[in-house]
């Protein structure tokens, strides 16, 4: 063959190169620790949740992962430094109710980081809600409480850890589906909320259920209805809200990991792999049941779907509801 023919294959066997060094590349991906940013303070909900994947999904991946909590502004503090990070599936953050789904419909037209800036990977637990009741309260099934409440519009008071959460949300739910006049008294917290709702300065709150569970056990307060569609193993003497006579009442928080746009589709094929291989593990499913946790994973387009649905339903909730963001 003559050097001509040669000079022309040249620049094809360059690039040609270049996607096998590329390929390889990625074929050892991670080759250094990954980040897992939790935009909430340690020691929550989310921090747990957070920290659990970070376990499981080093020993998948082969690498350390690393939690950072970067909390404040609800989350957008976390979520705002994942959006920014590079992408290339060396950051990722630990997505939750509040960040995505709820944070765009309460600020409505700010340039904060939404969904369309991330790359949904997996969906790992759900952790449902429960409604309960200081004891004085003479409701003992969630319909008796409706009862209750039509009968003295604007009597009884519920508590959540704040405006604008997943759990403040679920309160406006029933108010909606019942018409309801009963009023919401935020607090900066789960913990205060319930201490008030055990001293009688509130009547009721949908709390997440690990948060309550000692106290229903032990008598301090009544449970309603889990919001999960099956019963809860950490509460399986309380009915769901379908048994208690709710039907397509499903919700609570969620938490799940995303990557920046446009992460190299092998590292998040990579991820989502390991990722739903931690959810089957049962010491994962142990350890989210512990805090509450349950359900099946949901990976890639299901779990996009998934946020997109939700982000809908609690759009829908705050626009009618009125709510603002304190």
């Amino acid at each position: 063959m003559s050097p001509k023919p040669i000079r022309r294959l040249a620049p094809w066997m360059l690039a040609a190169a270049g996607v096998l060094a590329g390929a390889q590349a990625w074929a050892v991906y991670p080759d250094r620790p990954v980040r897992l940013i939790v935009p909430f303070p340690s020691g929550g909900a989310s921090d747990q949740v957070g920290r659990v994947v970070a376990q499981y999904l080093g020993q998948k991946l082969g690498q350390t992962v690393v939690v950072e909590n970067r909390g404040g502004a609800g989350g957008a503090i976390g979520v705002a430094a994942a959006a920014q990070a590079a992408p290339d599936g060396y950051t990722l953050l630990l997505g939750t109710a509040e960040s995505f789904g709820i944070a765009e419909n309460l600020t409505p037209g700010q340039s904060t980081p939404a969904v369309r800036d991330f790359t949904p990977i997996a969906l790992v637990t759900r952790i449902p809600s429960v409604f309960v009741v200081n004891p004085q309260v003479q409701a003992r099934t969630l319909m008796e409480f409706v009862k209750l409440a039509k009968s003295q519009p604007g009597r009884y008071h519920f508590g959540s850890p704040g405006t604008g959460t997943n759990v403040h949300l679920i309160g406006e739910m029933l108010k909606a589906r019942f018409g309801l006049d009963i009023v919401h008294v935020p607090y900066k917290g789960g913990s205060p909320a319930v201490t008030d709702l055990l001293g009688g300065q509130i009547e009721m709150m949908p709390s997440a259920v690990a948060a309550v569970a000692p106290r229903i056990k032990d008598g301090s307060l009544r449970a309603l209805a889990v919001t999960s569609a099956e019963r809860s193993p950490m509460l399986p003497e309380v009915p769901t809200m379908a048994e208690a006579g709710v039907p397509d009442f499903v919700a609570g928080g969620w938490f799940g990991v995303l990557a920046r746009a446009g992460t190299p589709p092998e590292a998040v094929a990579r991820l989502e792999r390991e990722l739903e291989a931690v959810t089957r593990m049962p010491e994962f499913k142990e350890r989210m049941a512990g805090i509450g946790g349950e359900g099946k994973a949901l990976t890639g387009r299901a779990f996009g779907d998934f946020i997109a649905a939700e982000t809908a339903r609690w759009r829908d909730i705050i626009k009618a509801a009125g709510v603002k963001p304190d």
